[in-house]
């Protein structure tokens, strides 16, 4: 691993600058359309997504705030196809993609002055759909779908969406086998657990160990470095090189920087990320260069070396490490680097864990393939859009989990009363995530900006573990979804 010269406020490579007064703007519709069918159905969201009631959902969430420049006419013809009521044209929905944030990121009940037919009519499309797809009831199919749980079931859409754009990952990236096993997919977290945090070596790994220090997979055909399996003492931490690795160049280097605040020094995404540690005496080569993220180098893996470093130096004993990138096909960056660790000595009782760091920057995409870069996340900062998180929100100045909240309250307005139910846990839940984001509200620096994150994902986890047993319960939804 490199020498850690930068603190971990810089490892976001946050984008705080580079968002405000920001006319770029895109939303990615694979991010939306992964996380909306988990908020819907949870554990069953894949099996799920084809199905033709989803299938148009989707479409018009698309339609409603993720339409710009022409595009969608593919969704139009869609929702007409399925005889979804009042579906306009495109010319009646349209505008530009610098207009989204002020449009169709802002609280579901206002309107935006600039095109406000074009707002009207994305929203009908929504609600007439949500409409077509649900029966909510003589009194809603009588007077419209402009109040109640189909008003409120369109805003839940809307909202996710939004909070997809936060969350500003596509999930499809991350997601990875280990071992034969699924590792599931990032979600706010440097690394997870895996196998049990049981290692796999083998007794004949651990007879090895008696006559070896460092053994290295060396390099394959496209000059990326594999496995590097070390016995790791005392001794090997008096071997640690300072020399320098600039005239290296692992495998998808393409290095770039991202501003953070202007005025302030700006983060490289790339580390030269050492397989095995330099400080555990790891070599200066090739052979254990990877191309890696600031954020799995400097918070996922080092988290995981310094608690080795301290019990070799503690103890004076031997841990057993295995350090394995996991590249998907021809891809040039790792999607992660796995860990796994033993104790030699006390037969694991100091040190046993097998963990997997993801190789991701939060904020930034990364194209695996060719370790091209560009950053993710537009929304945070913003001027335009409804905020994640503020200080005291109310009706007039929501932010975007009072929102949710709001809808939810009247979706599941039979089920609220009703005390120990999903309801009530999810209500306790998001007041939990509402309190921690609320005390940074906009983040000022990377470490912020980080734990912002941690909360958006931990807000989708609650609403995916929720959400769906509330709507099970709801007559409306178990009649279309059986």
């Amino acid at each position: 691993m490199i020498r850690r010269r930068l603190t971990v406020i810089l490892l976001a490579i946050v984008l705080l600058v580079s968002f405000v007064g920001s006319n770029s703007f895109a939303c990615d519709e694979e991010q939306t359309n992964s996380y909306l069918p988990q908020i819907l159905f949870g554990d069953y969201a894949d099996s799920k997504s084809s199905n033709e009631n989803v299938q148009m959902l989707l479409a018009a969430v698309y339609l409603c705030c993720e339409q710009c420049d022409d595009q969608g006419q593919d969704k139009i013809d869609y929702l007409k196809k399925t005889k979804v009521s009042g579906v306009p044209s495109r010319s009646a929905i349209n505008i530009k993609n610098e207009q989204l944030l002020e449009c169709s990121h802002i609280k579901w009940d206002a309107e935006y002055p600039a095109a406000k037919k074009s707002q009207a009519n994305r929203k009908k499309v929504l609600r007439n759909t949500v409409n077509k797809v649900f029966d909510f009831g003589f009194f809603n199919n009588l007077f419209g779908s402009k109040k109640g749980k189909c008003d409120s079931f369109a805003a839940l859409l809307y909202y996710s969406h939004i909070l997809s754009d936060y969350i500003a990952d596509d999930p499809s990236k991350t997601d990875v086998v280990v071992n034969g096993k699924q590792v599931p997919a990032f979600s706010g977290d440097p690394s997870v657990i895996i196998n049990g945090d049981k290692p796999r070596f083998t007794s004949v790994d651990l007879n090895r160990a008696k006559s070896f220090t460092y053994l290295y997979e060396g390099t394959d055909n496209k000059g990326r470095a594999g496995t590097v399996l070390a016995v790791v003492g005392p001794s090997t931490l008096e071997e640690v090189s300072y020399k320098s690795v600039s005239d290296i160049t692992p495998p998808g280097w393409k290095q770039k920087s991202y501003d953070w605040i202007s005025g302030y020094q700006s983060a490289d995404l790339y580390n030269r990320s050492h397989l095995l540690a330099r400080s555990m005496g790891g070599a200066n080569n090739s052979e254990n260069l990877v191309t890696g993220t600031n954020y799995m180098n400097q918070i996922g893996m080092k988290t995981i070396e310094d608690k080795i470093l301290k019990y070799i130096q503690d103890t004076g004993n031997h841990v057993l490490y295995r350090v394995s990138p996991k590249y998907e096909g021809n891809n040039l960056v790792c999607s992660g680097v796995q860990l796994e660790a033993y104790s030699i000595e006390d037969s694991g009782k100091g040190i046993c864990f097998n963990r997997y760091c993801y190789n991701v920057q939060p904020g930034i995409n990364i194209n695996y393939l060719t370790g091209d870069s560009w950053q993710s996340d537009s929304i945070t900062g913003s001027k335009n859009a409804i905020p994640f998180a503020v200080n005291n929100p109310n009706d007039s100045n929501p932010d975007l989990i009072y929102e949710i909240q709001k809808y939810i309250e009247v979706l599941f307005s039979d089920q609220k009363d009703k005390s120990g139910n999903e309801y009530e846990e999810l209500k306790h839940r998001i007041d939990d995530i509402a309190r921690s984001a609320r005390a940074i509200s906009q983040p000022k620096n990377a470490g912020e900006y980080l734990e912002l994150k941690k909360l958006q994902y931990k807000l989708l986890d609650e609403l995916r573990r929720y959400v769906p047993k509330m709507l099970e319960k709801e007559d409306f939804f178990k009649k279309t979804f059986k």
